[in-house]
């Protein structure tokens, strides 16, 4: 009794190897069918491999499985001596075959589901061109905002897109589009001619969409703010902080030497990790830890809008001043602390004290109003500039050697030291040719804009 369970345990165990080898094989080679079954089909069949997709040339497949990633091609698949080869799908071909034959098996390379051919040959365009999609069998469109290509549906198994580049005719150019607007009402704000074609008010449709994120549009300026003879350039300044910095960490208010200007015109200009750089320190000689702007600095696609600036760098003695005044010191009045640099050239800033006191409503906040006294929710309250407070400036003290001014949390302007660790803010000037391709400036339509 004992014997014969042993044998049954041995019987299954061998069924069972039998099954599993015989599974393997189904799933790893081709199924051959015959109407003929006096035939050996066994090595009647040959694989004929697709070399590059599309190429029309084959080669011998050196591997007896059934090949991954490429489909039947009924087309080329043949025998020598006559015999038929019928396609089943899964992994299964019959034949139909009255003499011993040798048949070859083609297969191409599988396509990618969506093919996109675009005209944009040596780079003529840049992936702010304005772009139109068409898609074979499917439902697509081109976002512009995000440069991307956005397919819903594919109605068969494979699609080939048209991407077309076209560089529109007529264009608005943004610093001309936004000077239109003067004296016009803007969301719940307007666009005032003050010193420059400014933003004013708590929210205007200021809203630009710059390196795939929310920027806003400060205003447009003549060569008086930025040096470039006979432009008006457009200065932006991002939404959002990218952090509390130093200005710079051995409390020395000269913007040239300073390690923030270096960090912003380097890592965060070339989107590079700058947290070694030497420059990055969120309070004094402190590193805040991280500094690596691969993802956020500037891509390739807007570096190449932003126009290298002068920086007017004189200051003032005291935050008791209207806007209209730091505007003036800052430009040609002012003085510097003990033979700091006037200017300095570069891509990227900060603001101005002028740009916050510009920035509130007039009607709510009188030009004649001392920045420093703009702690009032008629100044302060009314500004769109004003976020969380905190924030520096590019402007120094003239009678300090450390000083520089900022935005305290309570929305007026006064001065820290340097090395102090403020919110952030990038600004810089676009060059002239910017355009608009689609948006209205508001939060939820910003302006689209290429180049």
């Amino acid at each position: 009794m004992k014997k014969k369970k042993i044998i049954a345990i041995t019987g299954f165990i061998f069924i069972l190897l039998i099954g599993i080898i015989l599974f393997y094989n189904k799933i790893n080679k081709p199924v051959y069918k015959s109407n003929n079954d006096k035939f050996d089909t066994s090595g009647m069949f040959t694989y004929m491999l697709e070399t590059s997709r599309g190429s029309g040339e084959y080669k011998v497949a050196t591997d007896s499985k059934w090949p991954s990633g490429y489909e039947y091609n009924a087309t080329l698949s043949k025998c020598e001596n006559g015999s038929t080869l019928v396609w089943n799908g899964n992994n299964s071909v019959t034949l139909k075959a009255n003499v011993s034959d040798k048949c070859y098996l083609y297969f191409d390379i599988v396509p990618p589901d969506v093919t996109v051919n675009t005209n944009n040959t040596g780079n003529t365009y840049n992936a702010s061109t304005p772009a139109s999609l068409s898609c074979s069998g499917a439902t697509s469109s081109y976002n512009q905002k995000y440069q991307r290509i956005e397919i819903s549906q594919i109605n068969n198994k494979y699609t080939t897109c048209n991407l077309t580049y076209q560089t529109p005719s007529s264009k608005t150019y943004l610093n001309n589009k936004i000077i239109s607007l003067s004296g016009q009402t803007q969301g719940t704000g307007q666009v005032v001619n003050e010193k420059g074609y400014r933003y004013e008010g708590k929210n205007p449709n200021n809203y630009i969409w710059f390196n795939n994120e929310l920027w806003r549009i400060i205003g447009v300026f003549d060569s008086e703010s930025h040096g470039q003879s006979g432009q008006n350039l457009v200065k932006i300044i991002r939404e959002e902080s990218i952090g509390g910095l130093a200005w710079d960490k051995s409390s020395t208010n000269n913007w040239s030497t300073s390690n923030l200007k270096s960090l912003l015109n380097g890592a965060y200009y070339n989107a590079q990790d700058g947290t070694d750089s030497g420059y990055c320190y969120g309070y004094s000689t402190s590193v805040p830890g991280n500094c690596d702007y691969s993802d956020i600095g500037i891509n390739g696609t807007y570096r190449n809008m932003i126009q290298n600036v002068t920086w007017f760098l004189r200051g003032y003695g005291s935050e008791s001043a209207t806007a209209e005044s730091f505007y003036n010191y800052e430009r040609t009045t002012g003085t510097v602390y003990s033979g700091r640099p006037t200017e300095e050239e570069g891509y990227i800033g900060l603001m101005y004290p002028s740009d916050y006191g510009y920035s509130v409503l007039a009607s709510s906040c009188a030009r004649t109003t001392n920045l420093s006294s703009y702690s009032s929710s008629s100044c302060a309250g009314k500004s769109w500039l004003y976020k969380i407070g905190y924030e520096r400036t590019i402007t120094p003290y003239s009678s300090s050697s450390s000083n520089v001014f900022y935005l305290n949390g309570d929305g007026y302007l006064s001065g820290s030291i340097a090395s102090g660790g403020s919110s952030v803010r990038p600004v810089l000037y676009l060059k002239s040719n910017v355009y608009v391709v689609d948006g209205n400036g508001s939060i939820s339509d910003p302006y689209i804009i290429g180049m």
